[in-house]
């Protein structure tokens, strides 16, 4: 069984045991394509840009993280560790991502920006026929 099975099974299995039972290949509700506003998610050059792929490896413009350990925070929330690499430095990150009521991904003590708390909003990416 392959690392990412056995990650996605303990993702289940935690949230299974937090009442909110998926199946293991589902993808999280904050994996997908996030920008800071509708304008940046047509930009593909913009810093305010980020991916969330496989529940665990987050992406922006100079940084790239993978989580190590993700747990339920709530409802519709998680803390996470993370092991980061950006602009040729290595450092950690321990931030808390929830989807509020409107749908924004909220991200508070994030390894990216200035301020302590990023929101962004889902980019729809359009399918190629």
């Amino acid at each position: 069984m392959g690392v990412a099975t056995q990650f996605a099974m303990v993702l289940s299995l935690a949230a299974a045991l937090a009442g909110e039972c998926a199946p293991a290949w589902a993808a999280q509700p904050y994996e997908g394509f996030w920008a800071s506003t509708k304008k940046d998610c047509r930009d593909q050059d913009s810093a305010n840009r980020m991916s969330i792929e496989g529940g665990n490896r987050l992406y922006w413009y100079e940084t790239r993280c993978r989580a190590g350990e993700i747990t339920a925070d709530g409802k519709q929330s998680w803390k996470m560790r993370l092991a980061c690499e950006g602009e040729g430095e290595k450092f950690r990150s321990n931030p808390r991502l929830s989807i509020a009521a409107d749908g924004r991904l909220v991200m508070q003590n994030g390894p990216v920006g200035q301020a302590k708390r990023q929101t962004y909003v889902r980019c729809e990416i359009a399918k190629k026929r």
